[in-house]
Parts: C-alpha cells; sequence; structure tokens
C-alpha cells in the first residue's frame, strides 16, 4: 500500500534534517580549514560578489518554483514551461553579468572582480537545469534523494577547494567551490529523477504561474538586493578586508538562525500547501513550529554570543577576531531571523502571494533606509541597522500571519517567549560565574537552560511529538 502523505512527510522530515545539518557540519569544518588557509579579503570578494548573483539566481527561479510547490497538480506543461524559461532566461542574465563584469570591477577599484564575476556566474545557467528538477523532487517529498545529492555534491567540491587552497589559489577556491558544488547537483538531479522536459512551452501555463509566482519573484528580487546590498556598501565604503570579517560573522550567525529552522520550514510549506483547507490545523503547525524553533535556537544563539571570543580564536585564529563583535550583534538579530519564514510560508501556502509582495515594499525599503543611516555610525551602525530590519521583518510576518492564517500575535508571543526568557535567565547566571573556560561555560549554560526548560515545563520535546503525530494523522485521501 502506498504511503500517506502524512508518513512521507515524517520521513521527508527525517532526511531534511540528515541533509541540513550534514551540510552544516560540513560546511563549518571546510570553512574551518579554508579560513585558515586564506585571507579574510579572499572571503570578502565573494561576499560583495553575492548581490549580482543572489538577484540573478532569484529572477531565474522567478517564483516559479514556489508556485510549482504551491499548486497541488502541476502539469507537464507546467513544469516544461518554467523549465524553458529558466534555461532561457539564465543564458540572457549570464550574458548581461559578462558584459558588465568590467565596469563592476572599476566601480570597486578591484580588478579581479571582473574575471571571478564571469566565472562565477555560470551558475546561474547551471542551477536554472536544476530548478523544476528540484521542485518535482520537493513535491514528491523525496528528500532522502536530495539530502544525498547536496552531501556528495558538497563533499567533491570542498575537497576541490582545499586542494586549490594549499597550492595558493586564494579567491578562486571559493569560486571553485561554488560552481562544482551547483555542477554536481544539477548533474545529480537529472539522474535520480526521470523527468525529462516535453517539447512545449504553454503561455496558458506561464500566466497562470505568474500569476502566483510573479509576485513571489517580485518580493524575492527586492528581498536579495536589500539583503546584499550590506556588501556593496561595506566592499565600496570599507574595503574587502572588512567584508571578509562580516562575511565569517554572517556564516557563523546563519548555521544557528537560518540553516536549523530551515530544516523544518523547507518540509512544512509542501505540507501547508496541501492542509490549506483545513486553517485551524495550519495554526497549529505554524504555532508548533515556531516554539520547536524558538526552544532550540534561541539557546545556541545566546550560548554563542557568550563564548564567541573564545570561540572564533581557538577555531579560527587571532586574523579573525575582527568579526567577533558583528557575529554577537548579528546573533542578536538572529532571534528574529530564525521565524521569519514559519509565517511567511503559512501566508504564502494560502496563495496570498500578491500581500506578501506589497508589504515587501515596506519591509525591504525600511531595511535600506537603516543602512543607509547606520553606515554613518560605520560597521557597527550598519550591524545594527540589520538587527532593527530583522525584527521589524518578523513583525510583519507575524501581523500577515494573524490575517490571513489567524494566527494571533498574542499567540505568537506565548510560543516564543518562555524559551527566550530561560534562555537569557541561563546566560545571565552563567556569566556571573568568573575564571572558567569558555568550553565549561557553554556546557553549563546548556545544562542550566534544559533544567529551567524542564522546571518550566516549555513544551519542546512534547511538541516534537506533537509534530510527527499530526503529520501522521494527515490521511492523504490521493494515495501517492
Amino acid at each position: 500500500m502506498a504511503e500517506s502523505i502524512g508518513k512521507k512527510a515524517l520521513k521527508g522530515t527525517a532526511w531534511a534534517t540528515v541533509d541540513r545539518f550534514g551540510n552544516m557540519i560540513l560546511q563549518f569544518v571546510v570553512n574551518l580549514v579554508l579560513a585558515n588557509l586564506l585571507l579574510p579579503a579572499d572571503f570578502g570578494v565573494i561576499g560583495v560578489l553575492a548581490i549580482f548573483i543572489a538577484v540573478s539566481q532569484t529572477i531565474i527561479d522567478g517564483g516559479f518554483a514556489s508556485a510549482l510547490i504551491q499548486r497541488k497538480s502541476p502539469t507537464e506543461a507546467d513544469y516544461s514551461t518554467i523549465f524553458y524559461w529558466n534555461l532561457g532566461f539564465s543564458l540572457i542574465l549570464y550574458g548581461v553579468l559578462f558584459l558588465i563584469a568590467p565596469a563592476v570591477a572599476r566601480y570597486f577599484g578591484m580588478p579581479v572582480f571582473c574575471d571571478v564575476l564571469r566565472v562565477i556566474s555560470l551558475n546561474l545557467v547551471i542551477s536554472a537545469l536544476a530548478q523544476v528538477q528540484l521542485v518535482r523532487l520537493k513535491k514528491e517529498l523525496a528528500f532522502k534523494r536530495l539530502a544525498l545529492v547536496n552531501l556528495v555534491s558538497y563533499v567533491t567540491a570542498s575537497s576541490v577547494a582545499i586542494e586549490m587552497a594549499f597550492h595558493g589559489y586564494g579567491v578562486w577556491c571559493l569560486v571553485a567551490m561554488t560552481v562544482v558544488n551547483q555542477a554536481m547537483v544539477t548533474s545529480l538531479y537529472w539522474v535520480f529523477n526521470r523527468w525529462h522536459p516535453s517539447a512545449v512551452f504553454s503561455l496558458e501555463s506561464f500566466r497562470s504561474l505568474f500569476g502566483y509566482g510573479g509576485y513571489m519573484l517580485a518580493a524575492a528580487i527586492l528581498q536579495e538586493i536589500c539583503r546584499n546590498l550590506q556588501g556593496v556598501i561595506i566592499g565600496k565604503r570599507f574595503s574587502t578586508t572588512e567584508m571578509g570579517y562580516y562575511t565569517q560573522a554572517y556564516k557563523l550567525d546563519q548555521v544557528t538562525s537560518y540553516s536549523i529552522p530551515q530544516v523544518l520550514v523547507q518540509v512544512l510549506f509542501p505540507f501547508f500547501s496541501n492542509i490549506q483547507s483545513e486553517r485551524e490545523r495550519l495554526v497549529s503547525m505554524t504555532e508548533l513550529g515556531m516554539r520547536v524553533i524558538a526552544a532550540v535556537v534561541f539557546p545556541l544563539l545566546i550560548v554563542l554570543m557568550i563564548v564567541a571570543e573564545p570561540l572564533v580564536t581557538t577555531l579560527y585564529g587571532d586574523i579573525w577576531l575582527p568579526c567577533v563583535p558583528y557575529f554577537r550583534i548579528l546573533c542578536v538579530g538572529g532571534v528574529f531571523v530564525c521565524l521569519q519564514n514559519i509565517n511567511f510560508y503559512a501566508v504564502a501556502a494560502l496563495g496570498h502571494s500578491k500581500a506578501l509582495f506589497r508589504w515587501s515594499f515596506y519591509k525591504w525599503g525600511l531595511l535600506l533606509a537603516l543602512l543607509f543611516t547606520g553606515m554613518l555610525w560605520g560597521m557597527f551602525g550598519i550591524m545594527w541597522a540589520i538587527v532593527v530590519s530583522n525584527f521589524n521583518i518578523f513583525m510583519v510576518n507575524a501581523l500577515l500571519s494573524r490575517k490571513y492564517v489567524g494566527c494571533s500575535l498574542r499567540r505568537q508571543l506565548w510560543c516564543i517567549l518562555p524559551p527566550l526568557a530561560a534562555g537569557v535567565t541561563a546566560g545571565l547566571a552563567v556569566m556571573a560565574i568568573p575564571g572558567i573556560e569558555w568550553w565549561l561555560r557553554a556546557l553549563l549554560y546548556l545544562t542550566l537552560y534544559t533544567g529551567i526548560a524542564l522546571l518550566s515545563r516549555i513544551r519542546a520535546i512534547g511538541d516534537i511529538r506533537r509534530l510527527m503525530t499530526l503529520i501522521l494523522n494527515k490521511k492523504d485521501s490521493d494515495n501517492d
């Protein structure tokens, strides 16, 4: 008998966890090795150019990936149309980036930017070949295959990068790792997925999907421009070395504030779409996701802030110490970052992409205003501008969830305040103890937090059990 969608979703969650944490551990180890072989300026080059790649990649996706996932039964014409659109548009974008690369290099006064941008932009075309294959695997909740592909690809790409770093290739190690990783991912998607595009491009399918995906596209483009604009500001106003410190701090923060909650979110979005007609259940799942993320991520962010300096010194060496204060500030913003996508995708699952698009003007417009204001106070002004923006984005998504999903702001706050209070209490207690090693301080903090959580009956463990039950109780009337 075919598996119910609930059992497939539960297995998907397990494999998504393997994928996310496996890649997180690999990325941490590889970054640790490369940080000891390369200079901060090498990381800064990639960080400054990230805005061009991120925005172009978002345009290629075009919001159509979300539209295909949100649509319950996409047709063969839908898939083929989006495949050809992605491929054609990626070639156009690559041509544009290839032509403007010299101008970008002149603007930043860094000749190496020209060749780096031209090579790393190849990822756009390579990625375009993988987008529909990725959507189909996600629609099937085939997270086991996705995990295997991602892990094998990253191991291969990172091995190439480390070998190049030992031979003194500098920034080109990071370029090679990015391109090789995407090439491996795309190739393996085509091996593991039996789908091939048909010789059809349907304007009707394109218009239909664009009705949802077009708003997602516009919101995503604005988001990527604003999120990566700090790289342009730092690279132009300060230096690639300063950008390297920021990039390293950002990577460390993303492990906790983004990668861990994304394990749950990437499975919940297609699941949200499948239960979009069951409003109370959608509310319950949204709240449950917020409680689990808050109970797991908040204490990790706090303990990392406490031990940041000795941790960075031990892992990366004294050369990376300037990134510590940036990292601590970003961890404050991480409290809000880790919760943003739960509400966003709950609203998206109901088809309200137009509302998300309209509000994106306010969210990312405010970030721009904050960044240009914060830069007057240097790097720290930019860091705190990002934190304020993170809080604002969380609040906007929370209010949209209240309006469209029915998840009230009061109920959302009750999901996150208990673990936050427990985490801060444990942090203050541990910081009051002088003269202990950083690793012992971290262990003591986590032990104390766990004790407070158990005594105050924070619902993380029970919520995980309930999450499994809710998924398994979802009967799929149309068995796969």
